[in-house]
């Protein structure tokens, strides 16, 4: 299952003629939960819920831990094919810090309680700009 919707975006133009010669390359994973379960969890392993690190099963249903592992996702594709220098960068630079803001007491999953309670927070109010329509 894939969260990106991509249909409606434009290819931006390359800024010299190497770029438009870029090799693509294929894909390790096909989707995010592919990429979180098969690379991503098996290479982050923590002890949850116990006040430093939270997690919920049902990731899919925060739009913020979506945003935060399809980025993650896309990202470690990319740095994937720069080498070994290449995914020392994407640890350093992207997988630890992104993965310990999913996963902290004030990450997305901040109130999730297996034995308490499942629901997902709801969304911050929002007080409109004055006149602006809502």
């Amino acid at each position: 299952m894939s969260f990106i919707n991509d249909e409606n975006l434009e290819p931006s133009a390359p800024a010299d003629e190497e770029q438009s010669a870029e090799v693509e390359h294929p894909l390790a994973f096909e989707t995010e939960e592919q990429w979180l379960t098969g690379w991503a969890l098996p290479n982050f392993r923590r002890r949850l819920n116990k006040g430093e690190f939270r997690w919920d099963p049902e990731w899919w249903r925060y739009e913020e831990a979506i945003t935060l592992i399809t980025s993650l996702w896309l990202s470690f594709e990319k740095m994937r094919w720069e080498g070994a220098t290449g995914m020392a960068a994407y640890m350093r630079d992207y997988f630890y810090p992104l993965m310990g803001e999913l996963t902290s007491p004030d990450g997305p999953f901040w109130d999730y309680d297996p034995p308490v309670r499942e629901d997902v927070p709801p969304e911050w109010p929002v007080q409109v700009i004055a006149g602006e329509s809502a």
